[in-house]
């Protein structure tokens, strides 16, 4: 058997539901399992690194209100298609110019980082900021949404 098979053998019988990404109590855990432990939880980044409660509090304050901005972004997104509709009511969405095709896919791709990066804070695993950007998302739509316009389409490849 080589090193490499004899290597993962051995590590079959862990628990791997709170894997540490080094040594020490100032490295970041990866829970694999939901949690409301919010210690040594690093968000998205390395140095975005819970240590202490008032961090896990500015920490959803900040995931609350980046998830009120992904669907205020959302938001922008819509009404700047829906306004291009109005602006050419008769002829289809292909008769809109070099520039607002840029803007309008720079703008989607944009929206749909945003989506992934709530979706990487969703997969902490921490109930504490899983909630947070579900209240984030809840208040953002609440806020911002307003009648969609039906032939518009408003499929995303949003993660909340």
């Amino acid at each position: 058997m080589d090193s490499m098979t004899h290597k993962m053998e051995g590590n079959a019988d862990h628990d791997h539901s709170g894997m540490h990404m080094g040594d020490g109590d100032d490295t970041c855990s990866m829970n694999m399992l939901f949690s409301w432990s919010y210690k040594n939880t690093c968000v998205v980044f390395e140095w975005w690194h819970i240590k202490t409660l008032p961090g896990l509090i500015f920490s959803c304050l900040a995931i609350f209100g980046l998830a009120y901005l992904y669907e205020y972004l959302k938001y922008c997104v819509h009404k700047r298609k829906l306004s291009q509709r109005v602006l050419l009511p008769n002829r289809s969405l292909t008769k809109i110019n070099q520039a607002d095709k840029v803007s309008n896919s720079i703008l989607y791709g944009l929206q749909v980082g945003f989506s992934f990066m709530l979706m990487l804070v969703f997969m902490t695993y921490n109930g504490w900021l899983m909630l947070a950007v579900v209240c984030g998302a809840i208040w953002g739509n609440y806020s911002w949404c307003t009648s969609y316009s039906p032939e518009i389409d408003d499929s995303s490849l949003a993660c909340h």
